[in-house]
């Protein structure tokens, strides 16, 4: 059953797994401080106890502001419960807050299925009190590169692309970013379905290696003898292609010729990178879409 006591601000621990950090520059953490320090803190922490101290599970902005200007004694609701039951406390309450970044928020959620294997869900949703609909989407963002994950929280990319980017095979998902970032939902969602489905179909016939290559890798070619005469008649690129190598002496000069020669310079590499990415790009927008 759960009692209110005021605590000495000594035996309060930051919880150990957070939602969120407190983000002390933000104009609501200020203004929240300035409000402690006039009046006090107004609404309770809940807390549970662990051990010799009492770990916060709602509350952690209040408490550091407290911290900050110096109180000693905080009110708290002090609740026995288990790990897993005080994750669920912690995504109800950062469910309805503003200033939650989605993606954290979704590996969270993910931590609590993956310690609940049984667990729905629709289950799932009942107990942070969101729709099915709302918790898969959020889910769904768990699959972004952290990097990408990092832009969502950040405001980069518009949550409903967002979501849509993250069914995108992991391999790709940088390909796309960009036009997450900018193009609008009814733009975008027809482009990430087209590569979907292209990924779908690849699995059923087992042609995978597009999509799962871990890095770019250039195929050396020799140019033609025609452009090659060009520069050995006109001395066009050879000054840009050894400042591009950062050559530092003739022997780096003469490697890097051979480089240019055989399209595996800087320069080359960067096309030919450029070249397959749009020809797959090609490939996807030319698939079957379901603009659904």
């Amino acid at each position: 059953m759960d009692r209110l006591e005021t605590l000495p601000v000594h035996v309060l621990r930051e919880p150990r797994i957070k939602l969120r950090d407190v983000n002390r520059d933000s104009i609501d953490y200020l203004e929240l401080r300035d409000s402690i320090r006039e009046k006090g803190v107004l609404q309770s922490l809940l807390v549970r106890p662990i051990g010799d101290f009492y770990e916060i599970i709602n509350g952690l902005h209040r408490y550091t502001g407290a911290v900050e200007v110096g109180l000693e004694m905080l009110p708290c609701i002090i609740r026995e419960c288990s790990d897993d039951e005080a994750l669920v406390l912690q995504l109800q309450a950062n469910a309805i807050s503003p200033e939650t970044k989605q993606a954290e928020y979704a590996q969270q959620l993910k931590r609590l299925l993956v310690r609940n294997p049984g667990m729905t869900i629709r289950e799932l949703a009942c107990l942070i009190r969101k729709s099915p609909k709302w918790v898969g989407n959020c889910l769904e963002l768990a699959n972004l590169l952290k990097e990408i994950q990092v832009m969502v929280d950040r405001g980069e990319i518009p949550i409903e692309n967002a979501y849509m980017l993250a069914k995108v095979p992991r391999s790709m998902q940088r390909d796309y970013v960009g036009r997450a970032k900018l193009m609008s939902r009814s733009e975008f969602r027809p482009l990430a379905a087209a590569c979907i489905k292209q990924f779908r179909e690849a699995v059923k016939q087992g042609k995978m290696d597009a999509f799962y290559s871990d890095k770019f890798q250039a195929v050396a070619h020799l140019r033609s003898l025609k452009e090659i005469e060009i520069e050995l008649n006109r001395n066009a690129v050879g000054a840009l292609v050894c400042a591009g190598e950062g050559c530092q002496n003739v022997l780096d000069g003469f490697y890097a010729g051979l480089r240019w020669a055989c399209h595996l310079d800087k320069a080359g590499v960067r096309e030919q990178e450029a070249a397959i990415r749009s020809r797959r790009e090609r490939q996807v927008l030319d698939a079957p879409v379901d603009p659904t």
